[in-house]
């Protein structure tokens, strides 16, 4: 369209995303307290928007921008953007692998991956569809790895909801993922099909969209007693398992139990309550 690259439904996806991003602008400015919920899911939208420009537009022949750079701008946009979709879902929907795969451990390999499998080979054949499957390779072994520890680790934690909040939260948690996982397994499996790989992506956000503006006030309930990131992964984790222990959260947050006590210290002053199960109940009633 225009003269570009970008289909129509990818530009109907940055009309929307645009359209978003303007109203969750708007609500950060009008809203009063704790906005830290509100800027994530700004910055996140902001993301998904840019990665739907840069894949829309690159590569094109017409532009003056080498095919070489025009890639390297649109994967790594496309990467950053996974890594901060990643560490939202891991902030606000239990996906912490982190006693496996180190976070900032994924972004360097990702990173040296662009190097290794996609601008090293590019130079060396000057064949893009070579080049890019080579670089999609290892990210697609990666993502199997990680779906399979999410499953052991985590899937359970998507059943037995307690209402219909709980219930949404997981839906769009695992529509997340599954957003997440789908562009390098397409762009793998179906080569360079720009409507493919940004509704796959784009529908993802837009679960999680949904689940922002109806319930915002919910969420920002959870999220509105200034806890740091690690205090809210804690609340997260008691949120989707409310048996969970201090030894599991331990292991899940690669922290000591100590530490998970002295947050949880912190989390009951700050909500006031005294002990979990009365957080659990708190919580619960604002959830409802």
């Amino acid at each position: 369209m225009f003269g570009s690259e970008i289909k129509f439904v990818t530009f109907i996806y940055i009309c929307t995303l645009l359209f978003i991003l303007v109203i969750v602008f708007v609500g950060i400015l009008k809203t009063k307290g704790n906005k830290n919920f509100n800027y994530k899911f700004f910055i996140l939208t902001l993301s998904v928007l840019l990665n739907n420009i840069s894949s829309g537009l690159f590569p094109d022949k017409n532009l003056k921008i080498n095919i070489l750079s025009q890639n390297i701008i649109a994967y790594t946009i496309g990467l950053v953007t996974i890594a901060y979709y990643a560490y939202y879902l891991s902030l606000y929907y239990n996906l912490t692998f982190r006693s496996y795969l180190k976070f900032n451990y994924i972004i360097i390999f990702l990173s040296v991956n662009l190097v290794v499998g996609f601008i090293i080979p590019y130079t060396i054949t000057d064949n893009l569809q070579i080049s890019r499957r080579i670089f999609l390779v290892f990210p697609v072994l990666l993502i199997f790895l990680l779906l399979y520890i999410i499953y052991k680790s985590q899937f359970s934690s998507y059943f037995g909801f307690k209402n219909k909040y709980e219930e949404f939260h997981s839906l769009a948690g695992l529509a997340g993922i599954i957003s997440v996982v789908s562009v390098p397994i397409t762009m793998l499996l179906l080569g360079d099909d720009q409507t493919v790989e940004q509704t796959l992506f784009t529908l993802g956000y837009f679960f999680i969209c949904i689940e922002y503006f109806l319930y915002k006030n919910s969420i920002q309930q959870v999220y509105s007693y200034d806890l740091t990131d690690r205090e809210s992964e804690i609340l997260n984790l008691i949120i989707n398992d409310k048996k969970i222990k201090y030894a599991e959260i331990s292991i899940k947050l690669n922290i000591s139990e100590k530490t998970v006590s002295t947050h949880l210290s912190n989390i009951y002053k700050k909500v006031d309550v005294k002990s979990k199960k009365e957080l659990i109940k708190r919580i619960n009633e604002k959830n409802l």
